[in-house]
């Protein structure tokens, strides 16, 4: 499947087939067999199957979508496949390519590897490390994984459950004083900048964050949940100021916003507070959170946002896909009725399209294709094997600037 430049000499032919025209692939993760598999869009085929032993990884996308992130928390290790589409720059023109998925030589393999953040450049996993290891934070860029190496790595100074973001040259890091005994959860954040390939130190926040677990950035806002309420960075003052948001009224007690999600065209955060999800207006004088309702008893399972932002989903536990529209005070558009209401033992994932506006849900063995823009099912891909997690790889449409949060969220237990 190798695309390449054609060696005729005619100025006619010479740009040829450089745009590949293609829906993209689907890494996905097979459990009866351990095997990360990459399934064509196009025609719905498995391209290639590489075994993956160990615990089922979490699935996440290279900041240029080229790369599966596969992240093994409890065995150590964060492994990466190029998923075979990618575009270079010839020059006069840009050229893509279409390749056999492989896996990469390359490996992280320290402690407990938890959080992964991919901005609109370099992808963050931060490592959670254990009472032998202290928390550490690894940068890498697409670029940097074509040559088998990393931007730049940070280690920290005890052990956290902690989450970093690297926005414009400088990394946002969780701290946690080692008087913290209670519990593994930061209380603070950090700021540091690279400078060639090590980060130096700029300041730490004097506003507390006890208990932080999650953050996500926009454009102009990075937001991390406390206990008490949302610690709001500002990306576009000098010097990065940072104002504390008290947590919504009427939240329960003991309740609090442990999620935070953002897109980069989006002016809004989105806080998660269990089942309960808060639109955040940072600068707001008059409304700083504004609840979306999914619905009487209803659960969420998973969420987030479209590329760039036109739509906000959240699947529900009734088998419902809720798409919120954004730029227009959040309405909803529709919910897709997917599924009947899954069991205890159903696996669920979405994966989101950065080449056209598609979600991808996983339900087991079948894989949902469904217009963003109205909830129509565009297709039922029968994979005839179960998956645990997806992401999509692929030539992103022009323009692609994204900033995607992914938490664990099978971590949540580690909020105490």
């Amino acid at each position: 499947m190798l695309v390449a430049c054609g060696g005729s000499s005619s100025s006619d032919d010479e740009h040829e087939h450089t745009d590949i025209d293609t829906a993209g692939r689907l890494a996905l993760f097979d459990t009866d067999a351990s095997q990360l598999k990459v399934l064509n869009l196009d025609n719905s085929e498995v391209l290639a199957s590489m075994a993956m032993n160990g615990e089922a990884p979490s699935l996440y996308a290279s900041p240029g979508n080229r790369y599966a992130v596969a992240i093994q928390r409890g065995d150590d290790l964060v492994s990466f496949v190029d998923g075979g589409l990618y575009t270079e720059d010839h020059g006069d023109h840009m050229h893509d390519y279409a390749e056999t998925p492989s896996m990469l030589t390359l490996t992280l393999n320290d402690h407990k590897p938890t959080h992964y953040s991919s901005g609109e450049s370099e992808g963050v996993i931060f490592f959670d490390g254990g009472e032998a290891a202290s928390s550490k934070v690894t940068v890498f860029s697409d670029a940097t994984l074509g040559s088998g190496a990393t931007v730049a790595s940070l280690q920290l100074d005890n052990n956290m459950h902690g989450v970093a973001k690297m926005i414009d040259g400088h990394l946002f890091v969780t701290y946690r004083d080692s008087s913290i005994a209670d519990t593994t959860l930061p209380a603070a954040v950090e700021r540091y900048h690279l400078a060639g390939s090590d980060f130096e130190f700029e300041e730490r926040y004097s506003q507390a964050c006890p208990r932080l677990h999650g953050a996500a950035a926009n454009a102009h806002s990075l937001g991390f949940g406390c206990s008490d309420g949302v610690l709001v960075i500002d990306l576009h003052e000098a010097g990065f100021p940072a104002t504390k948001l008290d947590n919504p009224e009427g939240l329960a007690e003991g309740s609090r916003i442990g999620t935070v999600v953002a897109n980069h065209d989006v002016e809004e955060l989105v806080g998660i507070a269990g089942d309960r999800l808060f639109v955040i207006h940072p600068e707001s004088t008059t409304e700083v959170y504004h609840e979306l309702e999914l619905g009487e008893g209803v659960g969420r399972l998973t969420q987030g946002f479209t590329t760039h932002g036109e739509v906000f989903y959240v699947l529900g536990d009734d088998g419902g896909l809720r798409l919120f529209d954004p730029a227009h005070d959040w309405e909803r558009i529709t919910t897709a009725e997917l599924m009947d209401a899954p069991g205890e033992g159903d696996t669920l994932a979405v994966a989101v399209s950065a080449a056209q506006e598609r979600l991808f849900v996983l339900h087991n063995q079948s894989v949902y294709e469904v217009d963003a823009t109205d909830g129509d099912v565009i297709r039922t891909i029968d994979l005839g094997f179960n998956a645990s997690d997806l992401v999509w790889l692929g030539l992103a449409e022009e323009g692609h600037d994204h900033d995607h949060d992914d938490d664990h969220e099978n971590h949540d237990h580690d909020q105490g």
